[in-house]
C-alpha cells in the first residue's frame, strides 16, 4: 500500500505540473470509467476498470465490490454475492458516477476428478485427468501437483490431459476453475524416470549382444521396446536397471537407441556404431621413432575411438584419430620392433611390420644461411627414410624434403623467415639449436594504433621480421623502442620515454632495414579526472570524465564482471552502464591498445525493491525509433514485459532486469509509458513526447 500511495501522490504531482490537475486539487476530480474487462462473469469474477480520477467505492450490481488492486489509471475488483446485473459504479463524496453494464452470470459448477490414467508416471509422462465440470476454455484450468504447476496440453469438460513436472512429488493433483472453485484428485505416485546411462560396448558388428544401463525399464522384456536409428531391435533379457539386446545381422545402422517403456517414460542412448567386417590394406610409415605417427588405411573402423586397439610387438600405442577408412596411432617410447595388430570392437586382424628406430634429434645442417630455394642438409636421427614422411618447418613455412636416409634429410629452404627448422615424424618433433638465416630485408606494410602516449603498444605488420628478438632492433625518433613479441609478419613495441613523433624504424639482424610508410605521432598523457555518480545498483548508467579518451575500442571494467562496451560523448567523456554482477571496487578504462587507466572507485548496491521506470533514452523521437527504459524490477524475457504508450502496444526487442529497448509506436503524441512485468509489479515512466516525422 505504501508503494501505491507514493506513485499516486507522483501522479498528482505530474499532473499539476502538466496542467492536468482542475481547480481544488486532485481530490475534486470525477472518476472517469473508460472500460471494463471482462464484462460478464458469475460472482468472484475479477474485473478490471479501466480508466482516470478513481476514489470512493465500488458498486457492481447494486453490491459494493471488494477492491482487489489499485493503480493510477485501474482498478482491479471482486464482484461480490448476490450481485445482479448492473452498472458499474464509482461512489465518492460527490456522488455516483456510473460506467459500463457488467453482466453477472449464474456461476458454474464445481470442477471434480474422478479417475487418474495412469495412477503412477515419471516426470515427462502425459497422464489424462478424468472428471467433470471442466472448463471449455484451456486458459481456465489450473492444475498443480505438489505445488508445482502442470502443463495442460488438452481438454474438454469430462478430461484433461497433463504432462507430470521436472521435480515433482507424489500426492494429489489440485484442479481450478476459473468461476468454479477447486478440486483435488486421488493420489498420484511420481515414479523414477526412464533414462539410459551407458551403452557397452559402444560400437560392435550385426549379431553382437549389447547391454543397456540405467533406470526406469520395465522387468518384463515385451513391455520394453527398443529401436537402433529407427530399427526395432529383439530384448533378450530385461530388469530395471538392464536390458540385454542383439543387434540385427541385417540392416543394422550406427545411431542411437530409442527405449519406449509401456506405461512410463522413453529415454534416448549415446550414439551406437555398427562396425563394418574389418578389412585392411596397409599402413604407413613402416619405420619411425618414438612418437611416429602410424595411419592404417581399410574399412570398417567406425569412428568410436575407444573400441579401437593398436599394438605393436604387444605394446599398446595410443590411438589419436578414428575414421571409417582410417586409424592414426602414435607409437610410444621403448616401443620394441614387431608386428602390428588392428582390434576394433572384438575383430582383430595383423597389419605387418613396424621397424622401430632412435629417437628424433637434429645435430646440425650446412649452409648455416641463404636464399629461398637453397639446399640444406640437416644431419641428424630418427628421420623416416621416406621423404614424404618427413615433415620439415622453416619459420613455420614447410620446407620440401627432396632426400631421406635415417641419418640425414636434404631440404630446399623456402621463402620463409629466419629461424630454427623443425622436424616431424609422425608425432615425434626435433628442433635444430641454431637459426638458419634467411636473407630477406623486412617490409613494413601497415602499423596500428598510428598515435598515442608513452607507454603505448604499437603493432607493426609486414613481413621478414624473422622469429628471434635479439635481432631485432626497432626505433621512434632516434630512441629504442622496447620489442614485447616477435612473429615474421608482425612486432609488438612499446612507445618509450622522451620520444617525438616520427617514422618507426625496424632492423633485422643482417637481412637490412624498413621504416613505416606515415610517422607515429606522439600525444599527451590520458588520464581519468572523475566517475559520477560513484555508487549505484547493476543498470545504472555512470559519466567517466577525463582527457584524451581515443575515438573507438573503449571498455570498462567494474570488479566482478567482464569489461564492457562505454560510449565515448566527447574526448573528455564516457558513459556506460554497470552491467550485472558487477560488485564494489576499482574501476578501470581498458584502451583499445591494452593499456588501462584506473577510474576510481565504484560501490555496488542492491537494486531498489518493486518496479519503476526512472528514464528514456531515445535514439531519436520519431515513430519506429529504439529507446531503451532505464530502472529496475524489469523481467529478463522481452514478452514477459507489457509496455504501452497512450493505449498503444509497444514492442520490446531487448531485455534485462535494468533496461528494456523498445520500438516507439506509430502514432505521436505527448504521454507516459505504462508496464506491466509478469509475475511482477507496473510502473508508469516519466512524460515523453513522440514527435511527428517531418
Amino acid at each position: 500500500m505504501a508503494r501505491i500511495s507514493w506513485r499516486m501522490g507522483a501522479l498528482a504531482l505530474a499532473a499539476c505540473a502538466l496542467g492536468l490537475a482542475l481547480p481544488g486539487g486532485a481530490a475534486a476530480q470525477r472518476p472517469v470509467i473508460e472500460r471494463i474487462q471482462p464484462t460478464s462473469g458469475p460472482p468472484g469474477t475479477r474485473v478490471q476498470i479501466v480508466g482516470r480520477g478513481f476514489s470512493g467505492t465500488v458498486l457492481v450490481g447494486g453490491e459494493e465490490a471488494a477492491v482487489v488492486q489499485r493503480l493510477p489509471y485501474r482498478w482491479t475488483v471482486e464482484v461480490a454475492r448476490g450481485a445482479r446485473t448492473g452498472r458499474v459504479v464509482f461512489r465518492t463524496s460527490q456522488g455516483d458516477f456510473a460506467g459500463p453494464v457488467f453482466r453477472v452470470t449464474q456461476a458454474a459448477p464445481p470442477p471434480r476428478v474422478t479417475a487418474l490414467e495412469p495412477s503412477s508416471a515419471p516426470p515427462g509422462a502425459e497422464v489424462t485427468l478424468h472428471g467433470e465440470n471442466f472448463a471449455p476454455r484451456l486458459a481456465d484450468n489450473i492444475v498443480f501437483l505438489g505445488g508445482r504447476p502442470v502443463v495442460v496440453r488438452s481438454g474438454t469438460p469430462t478430461s484433461l490431459r497433463v504432462i507430470v513436472p521436472t521435480n515433482a512429488s507424489s500426492g494429489p493433483f489440485t484442479v481450478r476453475v476459473q468461476g468454479a472453485g477447486e478440486t483435488q484428485s486421488p493420489p498420484f505416485e511420481v515414479s523414477v524416470g526412464t533414462s539410459i546411462t551407458a551403452v557397452e560396448p559402444a560400437a560392435a558388428p550385426p549379431g553382437t549382444e549389447v547391454t543397456l544401463r540405467g533406470t526406469g525399464f520395465s522387468g518384463n522384456p515385451r513391455f520394453n521396446r527398443v529401436h537402433l536409428a529407427g530399427r526395432r531391435v529383439r530384448v533378450r533379457s530385461a530388469s530395471p536397471t538392464e536390458l540385454v539386446v542383439a543387434i540385427p545381422r541385417r540392416g543394422a545402422r550406427s545411431g542411437s537407441f530409442t527405449v519406449d517403456v509401456r506405461g512410463a517414460g522413453r529415454a534416448t542412448s549415446a550414439p551406437f556404431t555398427v562396425l563394418e567386417p574389418l578389412q585392411v590394406r596397409g599402413f604407413e610409415p613402416t619405420s619411425g621413432p618414438p612418437g611416429t605417427l602410424l595411419t592404417i588405411h581399410g574399412s570398417g573402423f567406425g569412428r568410436d575411438v575407444r573400441v579401437v586397439r593398436v599394438t605393436v610387438a604387444s605394446r599398446p600405442l595410443q590411438v589419436r584419430r578414428v575414421r571409417p577408412n582410417m586409424v592414426q596411432a602414435e607409437v610410444r617410447p621403448n616401443t620394441p620392433s614387431g608386428p602390428v595388430v588392428l582390434e576394433v570392437g572384438g575383430q582383430t586382424q595383423q597389419v605387418g611390420t613396424f621397424q622401430a628406430t632412435g629417437a628424433l634429434a637434429i645435430q646440425g645442417f650446412q649452409p648455416r644461411s641463404g636464399a629461398p630455394g637453397t639446399v640444406v642438409t640437416i644431419r641428424g636421427s630418427g628421420f623416416a627414410p621416406n621423404p614424404r614422411a618427413n615433415r620439415v618447418l622453416l619459420g613455420g613455412v614447410e620446407a620440401q624434403v627432396v632426400g631421406a636416409r635415417p641419418n640425414q634429410l636434404r631440404v630446399r629452404a623456402p621463402s620463409a623467415p629466419s629461424g630454427p627448422f623443425e622436424v616431424h615424424v609422425g608425432s615425434a618433433s626435433a628442433r635444430s639449436s641454431d637459426p638458419f638465416v634467411v636473407t630477406q630485408p623486412p617490409f613494413i606494410a601497415d602499423f596500428q594504433p598510428r598515435s598515442g602516449p608513452v607507454g603505448t603498444q604499437v603493432t607493426l605488420r609486414g613481413r621478414h621480421f624473422g622469429q628471434s628478438p635479439g635481432r631485432v632492433r626497432v626505433e621512434l625518433g632516434g630512441r629504442a623502442m622496447r620489442v614485447l613479441s616477435v612473429q615474421d609478419d608482425a612486432l609488438v613495441v612499446e612507445v618509450p620515454r622522451g620520444a617525438r613523433t616520427a617514422r618507426i624504424a625496424v632492423n633485422v639482424g643482417t637481412q637490412g632495414g624498413a621504416a613505416t610508410p606515415e610517422p607515429f605521432r606522439v600525444e599527451a598523457h590520458r588520464a581519468v579526472s572523475a566517475l559520477q555518480p560513484s555508487s549505484g545498483f547493476p543498470g545504472t548508467e555512470v559519466t567517466i570524465r577525463g582527457q584524451g579518451f581515443p575515438r573507438r575500442g573503449l571498455r570498462v571494467q567494474f570488479a566482478g564482471a567482464a569489461p564492457v562496451q562505454a560510449r565515448r560523448v566527447s574526448p573528455v567523456e564516457l558513459r556506460v552502464v554497470v552491467p550485472q554482477g558487477a560488485r564494489s571496487g576499482p574501476v578501470s578504462v581498458l584502451l583499445p591498445n591494452g593499456r588501462t587507466m584506473p577510474a576510481g572507485t565504484f560501490s555496488v548496491s542492491a537494486a531498489p525493491s518493486g518496479t519503476a521506470i526512472q528514464t528514456i533514452d531515445p535514439r531519436c523521437a520519431y515513430p519506429g525509433c529504439l529507446a531503451v527504459l532505464r530502472g529496475h524490477g524489469f523481467a529478463s524475457r522481452p514478452n514477459h514485459n507489457r509496455v504501452r504508450f497512450r493505449g498503444q502496444p509497444v514492442r520490446v526487442r531487448q531485455a534485462t532486469p535494468t533496461t528494456l529497448t523498445i520500438q516507439l509506436p506509430r502514432a505521436p503524441g505527448n504521454g507516459r509509458f505504462e508496464l506491466n512485468v509478469r509475475g511482477g509489479g507496473e510502473a508508469t515512466s516519466p512524460p515523453f513526447m513522440i514527435l511527428r516525422r517531418p
